[in-house]
């Protein structure tokens, strides 16, 4: 394991730093000479490779948060919705090692990459001092290109691999899901089809929202999706939908189950589309409206939803006529 250690002068940390062999020096500066992007095939495609002039290892330190800034010239900007979200649900683990460049400036480290991190750090009084791996980079466009080989590098882990992770950590909402899934046959991951639950998202939110409403609703959507795509919005609004059906009534019950299923995949669905349009947005109520304006069209008696809680009346959506 690494030694984590205190920040140092810069002629310690020099001392400290591993040692690069002449020959890979040259060979990087000569190949940044001639070109700083390199690209390269992958696949079909070529793709650029972002190399910084000087290209040695860094060096792991731990440095105070006052001696730490962001060169705003070249990063993204700031998400101060991310950032309250890190510093809400803070862990050393996540967090792990910021990418700081120690310049010609020597009593400054400038982030170039976990800015997010780093802000959210600065909103924590415990603490002082983030774990960093320095590197001496010559100037700002090293950094830049360092922030661009960093993120341009990395993959998301893939829907699978994330839903495995949740599985493999004891999460009971993808537990549930899971065995949802399996009873109607279907797997969670991509391609988004009739044999696959992709939105996972979607459906793990309805699970923690409320389990058992979801539990009521679901063989009714996957007999609604039976050989279609099971979409995102169908999810939201059927649960949103469920959650909010009059006392003592639930979309599985068989009145209301025959007749989702008579208006069809097809139809409910270009209700949720229209519906969107039409508002402007795309939320769980929205699109609980949408399949309520399918469900109710053409009906004697209405189906109504009960108040939500942000509103004191019957929803604005629910006194809509056909588009």
């Amino acid at each position: 394991m690494p030694k984590i250690l205190e920040a140092k002068p810069p002629q310690v940390v020099e001392a400290i730093r591993p040692p690069v062999k002449e020959e890979a020096r040259q060979e990087v500066h000569a190949r940044a000479q001639a070109s700083v992007l390199v690209a390269t095939a992958s696949g079909n495609r070529r793709r650029p490779v972002y190399v910084p002039i000087k290209n040695e290892p860094g060096v792991l330190l731990m440095i105070p948060k006052a001696e730490m800034y962001i060169d705003h010239q070249y990063q993204r900007n700031i998400n101060p919705r991310l950032v309250a979200r890190i510093a809400a649900n803070w862990s050393w683990v996540s967090c792990g090692a910021l990418h700081v460049s120690q310049r010609n400036v020597r009593d400054r480290f400038f982030v170039f990459d976990g800015q997010h991190r780093f802000e959210a750090a600065k909103l924590i009084p415990s603490i002082t001092e983030l774990p960093c791996i320095v590197f001496e980079l010559e100037d700002i466009k090293d950094e830049a290109l360092g922030f661009l080989a960093v993120n341009t590098e990395r993959r998301i882990p893939s829907l699978a691999d994330q839903f495995r992770a949740l599985i493999m950590a004891g999460d009971h909402a993808a537990y549930l899901l899971r065995d949802l899934g399996l009873r109607w046959g279907r797997m969670i991951g991509a391609p988004s089809d009739a044999t696959h639950i992709s939105c996972v998202s979607d459906c793990l939110k309805a699970i923690r929202t409320d389990k058992a409403a979801f539990v009521r609703m679901f063989p009714v959507l996957s007999e609604l999706c039976e050989g279609q795509a099971m979409l995102g919005r169908l999810v939201r609004g059927m649960s949103y939908l469920e959650r909010y059906m009059p006392k003592g009534q639930s979309l599985a019950d068989e009145k209301w189950r025959r007749r989702i299923i008579h208006i069809g995949y097809l139809t409910i669905s270009q209700s949720i589309k229209e519906t969107s349009a039409f508002e402007g947005q795309g939320n769980d109520n929205v699109c609980a409206q949408g399949i309520l304006r399918a469900i109710n069209k053409n009906l004697r008696e209405k189906l109504e939803m009960q108040p939500t809680p942000k509103s004191p009346g019957h929803p604005t959506l629910g006194a809509r006529r056909d588009l």
